[in-house]
């Protein structure tokens, strides 16, 4: 088994570019890491963390505790296993340290692991972690003014630009929940200006 080391790793149980790893983030160094190269497929599996590697596999990544890269020639990924073999969190790396175990990667061979499928869903969000973030507060601040009719009256009438509905507050939350556009930041700009004006 080839090894990296010395690789600066931000473990979550979901995939955060390295680009929005902010000072709050635990990311650790982590002295020695096995390096699997694997075929797309593969690769792609382990992305969406919808593997389980058999026991004989993972009795290969003890010593490191449960941790490994994966790489598919032109992206890694820091995975860490559970003791069932199910990945329980993952990362990208830095960028320049992402080029050095590309650069280990010119001569490999190409590993066949040995896994079965537990689910299809992407784990991979396609927006940024800030936009995640906002999501989250236009949400925690609909839910908790959820008995003001004024308030979801008026925030839903910024969002839909009319006010026929009979249920505005599920409507809102659904809407909120769907994919991410330009209403987001100009709701969530509305409602920072509503909590200015009560502070």
């Amino acid at each position: 088994m080839n090894y990296i080391y010395n690789i600066r790793v931000n473990l979550k149980p979901y995939l955060i570019n390295f680009y929005e790893w902010s000072k709050e983030d635990n990311i650790i160094l982590v002295n020695k890491l096995p390096l699997i190269y694997v075929k797309e497929a593969d690769y792609i599996n382990i992305l969406n963390m919808s593997i389980e590697l058999e026991k004989e596999e993972l009795n290969k990544l003890a010593l490191c505790e449960n941790l490994c890269l994966f790489s598919n020639s032109y992206d890694v990924l820091c995975v860490h296993f559970s003791n069932k073999g199910i990945i329980d969190k993952i990362s990208k790396l830095m960028l320049i340290e992402e080029a050095e175990v590309l650069d280990e990667l010119n001569s490999k061979k190409i590993s066949y692991i040995k896994y079965k499928l537990i689910n299809n869903s992407n784990n991979y969000k396609f927006i940024t972690r800030y936009e995640c973030c906002m999501i989250d507060k236009i949400l925690n601040y609909i839910k908790s003014n959820k008995d003001s009719k004024d308030v979801i009256d008026y925030l839903y009438y910024e969002w839909f630009n009319n006010t026929k509905s009979n249920n505005k507050y599920e409507k809102l939350l659904e809407a909120i929940r769907g994919e991410y556009s330009n209403k987001h930041i100009k709701l969530y700009n509305v409602i920072q200006i509503m909590e200015y004006s009560n502070a």
